[in-house]
């Protein structure tokens, strides 16, 4: 064997080498990223069973509905349309139940055994490693250790781990990356079969999974096949031609095939965009951030940025400590080094292109760099506006720019003497791990337990009301009550649960009738063989409002969020039946409104309340006992009773946890609350005769067993005060 030879076989022995080490390095990160899955979530949570989707939290009520709904409706064409979700069939596109996994598990009969979004999170973790490592060696990044980081960094990459709140179709990350690993390869490689095949695969896919994927898939295709042209000249037209039309009809039939027309709404046009933007400074500024103390309150991070009211979630985009000490020596060396030569510009000047658009894109037609607002862009009018506000949480167009510039950060590691290179590597990845504590506490408690349910649980049972139509006045999109439509969403998901139909479903794209279209027939009582059962929500309001229409009904009954009229409803548990009249805005009389939010703390809060404060929404009590004081009215009337109505909301650090409120006037006990924390909600509580003088104050006291102090707040907190109504 010639020395030439003998170099030959040393060189083919060292990259099989290389090449095992790194299927190894991608091999043990995706086992990781299943261990990792069973950590946050349970290795039970794709099966229907497991107790989470008993009623699940967020949005994923009405995707786990939708779901439901499909797998029970018989089969048509196309071949996501429910008919039991809105007046008109509508498709699961729409319900953000990851279409093309619920045809194959309907398809298969597997549908009522597993959860479609607990199994494609179940698949997502080992893909989303998977797919940083196809990413690396598109670059040419190989050596174990570096791509073996890499994978590890991507599955703790922020804007990832954050959409596991209940956005679970766009945990599909791993769709990006396995695009921008097919855009480099083409850059580097020029246009083969593979690319086009792949990424036909990436679009038809990112069609049946969430259509937001579509854009940055389309920007990596386009960066790619320009790429090629530029390279190869008018040569290439055709094939780059070919590829392209090749990949939009894949994506055009299956938009077809999922029912995209058919289940077309109103997107919000303009009005919408840059509202859900990216800000300029969130790559870098801290969100979510162990590092930087920004703990999981229980609702939300402390100290977070949000500088219009729609960034904290939709334009979460911080890349995380231990990223950003790769990416910042990257941004240097590429600000001091040379320009780049004409046959760099010629390859990688598109995808730069490309990442710069979506960039631009994610920060959207309002630029705010910090709290300041830089600008205010022209917005676009019209049939565009409408296209355009499809896509109105924009700030998601970053993630993939977001990864690209971790992939690049990690190669430019690699490159250094293998003994620093593997310091900065370790270093990064042990500081990323830190810095996203937080994130994976947050999600991980967030899927401890199913949901409360804010209707009377003896309807999931209740025989009565099975099988029949429902009829929500006013609908989901016409309801001004954020916890009125979770209300609705979650009596939805008990509805299909029980083979009914129900006028009004949260979808992505309103299918609600017009919000000044009445339901037939609804103000008076159901006629013999009306099975409808009328849902009124009800603002926080008791009487009046949208109850005033069904006053005059005899089958109406009170429920924790409105009323529920209809036949056969007696006798379950948790419906209070009502008197006609009774609902009406003329059954009670107002003796007094006393506002807590305005800055001023009334002489009403007599003790165990903290000072007011500006622009707060509330008054808190402090430690286990408060007391308040009310006038009765000034004229007693026989067989009237007075009532108290106070918006109150719980305190509660992380995990969140309601806080029991007991009420006694004069040592007796007239009512027990349980306050929630999150959301101001309204309870009612009677207040018994004889405590009840003309003109002469009524003292109630408040017991706070559960009042707690926090981390962020020293005082013991049990619940915020906003309006205390005292009703006749």
């Amino acid at each position: 064997m010639t020395k030439k030879s003998r170099a030959a076989l040393k060189l083919d022995i060292n990259l099989a080498g290389e090449d095992a080490g790194f299927r190894g390095a991608v091999a043990l990160a995706a086992v990781i990223g299943v261990f990792l899955f069973g950590y946050m979530f349970g290795f039970d949570l794709p099966l229907a069973s497991a107790t989470f989707w008993s009623m699940p939290k967020s949005d994923m009520v009405a995707m786990t509905g939708g779901y439901e709904a499909f797998i029970r409706a018989p089969w048509g064409f196309p071949i996501t349309m429910v008919s039991s979700l809105t007046p008109e069939p509508t498709p699961i596109v729409f319900t953000d139940s990851i279409p093309w996994l619920s045809v194959l598990l309907k398809a298969s009969g597997l549908g009522a055994w597993f959860n479609p979004l607990g199994l494609f999170l179940l698949i997502s973790y080992p893909l989303q490693a998977i797919a940083m490592g196809a990413l690396m060696r598109a670059l040419g990044v190989t050596r174990p250790w570096p791509v073996l980081v890499a994978c590890l960094i991507a599955l703790m990459f922020p804007a990832w781990i954050i959409r596991q709140f209940g956005h679970i179709a766009l945990c599909g990350h791993w769709i990006l990356l396995f695009s921008l690993a097919l855009s480099v390869s083409m850059a580097r490689n020029g246009l083969e079969r593979r690319h086009t095949v792949g990424f036909t695969v990436l679009g038809v896919l990112a069609a049946g999974i969430h259509a937001y994927h579509l854009v940055p898939v389309a920007a990596c295709l386009g960066a790619g096949l320009l790429s090629v042209l530029l390279q190869n000249g008018p040569r290439s037209l055709p094939r780059v031609l070919i590829s392209g039309a090749t990949v939009s009809a894949g994506i055009v039939i299956s938009a077809l095939i999922l029912g995209y027309r058919e289940g077309a709404g109103p997107t919000g046009g303009a009005d919408s965009l840059g509202f859900y933007s990216m800000n300029m400074v969130a790559p870098f500024w801290p969100q979510a951030s162990n590092l930087w103390g920004q703990d999981w309150t229980g609702s939300w991070f402390a100290k977070s940025l949000d500088a219009n009211g729609g960034q904290i979630f939709e334009g979460f985009q911080y890349l995380g400590a231990g990223a950003l000490l790769l990416v910042a020596p990257l941004i240097i060396a590429f600000i001091r080094a040379d320009l780049p030569t004409r046959q760099a510009l010629v390859r990688w000047g598109p995808l730069a292109l490309a990442m710069t658009a979506l960039t631009v894109w994610a920060i959207g037609w309002n630029g705010y760099f910090g709290t300041l607002q830089v600008y205010a862009a022209p917005k676009p009018s019209g049939k565009m506006a409408e296209i355009i506000g499809g896509f109105r949480a924009h700030g998601r167009f970053f993630w993939v720019v977001g990864y690209l510039l971790i992939a690049l950060g990690v190669a430019w590691a690699a490159r250094l003497p293998r003994r620093v290179s593997a310091v900065v590597l370790l270093s990064a990845l042990l500081l990323q791990a830190y810095d996203t504590v937080q994130m994976r506490l947050a999600v991980r408690q967030t899927f401890d337990t199913p949901a409360g349910k804010l209707y009377p649980a003896s309807l999931d049972n209740a025989a009565a009301v099975k099988g029949r139509p429902w009829i929500f006045a006013p609908t989901y999109f016409c309801s001004p009550n954020g916890q009125d439509q979770h209300v609705i969403s979650q009596m939805n998901l008990m509805i299909l649960r029980g083979g009914g139909t129900t006028n009004t479903y949260a979808t992505a794209r309103s299918r609600d009738a017009a919000c000044d279209i009445t339901p037939a027939g609804y103000t008076q009582d159901a006629a013999p063989g009306d099975r409808r059962i009328i849902v009124v929500t009800s603002n926080d309001q008791y009487e009046g409002g949208a109850l005033q229409p069904i006053a005059a009904r005899t089958d109406c009954y009170r429920f924790k969020r409105g009323a529920i009229c209809g036949r056969d409803l007696d006798g379950i548990d948790g419906l209070t039946r009502v008197k006609p009249g009774e609902l009406s805005s003329s059954a009670r009389q107002l003796v007094a409104a006393i506002r807590m939010d305005q800055g001023v703390k009334p002489a009403n809060l007599t003790t165990g309340w903290s000072a007011a404060e500006q622009g707060a929404k509330g008054i808190w009590s402090i430690g286990p006992k408060a007391t308040l004081s009310v006038n009765g009215p000034a004229r007693l009337e026989a067989e009237r009773s007075l009532m108290l109505e106070m918006t109150l909301i719980g305190f509660s650090d992380a995990p969140l946890r309601p806080q029991a409120v007991a009420i006694s006037v004069g040592g007796r006990k007239i009512a027990d609350l349980t306050v929630e924390p999150g959301v101001f909600t309204t309870h009612r509580i009677g207040v018994p005769q004889e405590y009840v003088q003309a003109g002469q104050p009524v003292v109630l006291t408040l017991d706070l067993p559960d009042a707690r102090a926090s981390a962020a707040d020293p005082r013991v907190l049990g619940v915020a005060i906003q309006q205390l109504r005292v009703l006749y």
